[in-house]
């Protein structure tokens, strides 16, 4: 039984848009996988409109990955759903692990995990599927989620593959996710984003403060240099604090600016903010979770 786990920006978020890098990855603590629902199970959403939807692309001979989908329609009439935890909402890439895992199943002759010089063409055939879920997509989600390794995403539409260093036992710096409890759509942020940039010296800002500190964490995290990675992670965090707070949901303000004042850990937007996770960094996971409490507290320790 295959999986396909969700998906976390590590680094990068709307940074990419100004020009930046950005890094992401499977979220492995989320995951989706094939099954059929048994005679008395509820299927949380069915998928006959999708398989319509890909097979009208098809007949007008629009569907940019050759797919099989008839077999496909018989097994979701047969009960066939996607049994996934990902979070709705969150930018956890939800939607992108179903067309990940659609494209996994349906595609003939589907492109190699490991062939990057097809990474844009890949991309831009699952950018379509996941547009009957979002109308636009650009594709990285479920690239990700379908991949299911890291990925350095370039301005330009480029991607290629990351290896970052394993983290060794007992090397400082933790990785963690504070979940906010509040569902989100991304589109009216980043809307808010651009029109934040037609301020001259909040684009200047990002070029000179946080396009830097963005591009500098994702060297140092793949470098493995956890100690250089813990001030660039209090830059980014200090210039959202002040520059996006209209995307901090208020009852976190508290806590971040609390860990920037201790410098016990740091939090930056996780994705296009607003809700869904917030991802933090520190040198003892301690320090946060007695902040904000267990419940909202998701250590990261792959990461």
């Amino acid at each position: 039984m295959e999986r396909y786990y969700g998906k976390l920006l590590l680094f990068g978020e709307y940074t990419i848009i100004k020009g930046a890098p950005a890094l992401a990855m499977p979220l492995e603590q989320y995951s989706g996988h094939w099954q059929f629902a048994g005679d008395d199970e509820r299927m949380p959403y069915n998928l006959e409109e999708f398989v319509q939807y890909l097979l009208r692309l098809k007949d007008r001979g629009e569907l940019l990955a050759d797919m099989e989908l008839r077999q496909f329609e018989r097994d979701v009439n047969r009960g066939l759903y996607f049994k996934s935890d990902i979070p709705v909402g969150y930018g956890a890439g939800s939607s992108g692990a179903l067309c990940a895992a659609v494209y996994g199943r349906c595609a003939i002759n589907p492109f190699s995990r490991e062939d990057e010089a097809h990474y844009v063409r890949l991309k831009q055939q699952l950018a379509q599927l996941e547009g009957y879920f979002h109308g636009a997509s650009s594709g990285t989600d479920p690239l990700i989620c379908y991949l299911g390794h890291a990925v350095l995403l370039l301005p330009d539409g480029q991607a290629r593959r990351a290896n970052p260093p394993e983290k060794k036992p007992g090397e400082s710096g933790s990785f963690f996710l504070l979940d906010t409890g509040i569902s989100r759509k991304t589109g009216p942020l980043v809307e808010k984003f651009l029109l934040k940039c037609e301020d001259a010296a909040f684009s200047k800002a990002m070029q000179e403060e946080l396009v830097p500190a963005t591009e500098n964490a994702i060297r140092n995290y793949l470098a493995g240099k956890r100690e250089a990675l813990f001030s660039e992670m209090r830059r980014i965090s200090k210039f959202q604090y002040e520059h996006f707070q209209e995307m901090i949901p208020p009852a976190f303000s508290g806590p971040w600016e609390e860990g920037l004042n201790s410098e016990a850990f740091h939090l930056k937007l996780c994705g296009a903010g607003g809700g869904g996770f917030l991802l933090g960094y520190c040198n003892d996971l301690a320090a946060p979770q007695a902040v904000v409490g267990e419940s909202r507290f998701i250590p990261l320790p792959k990461i």
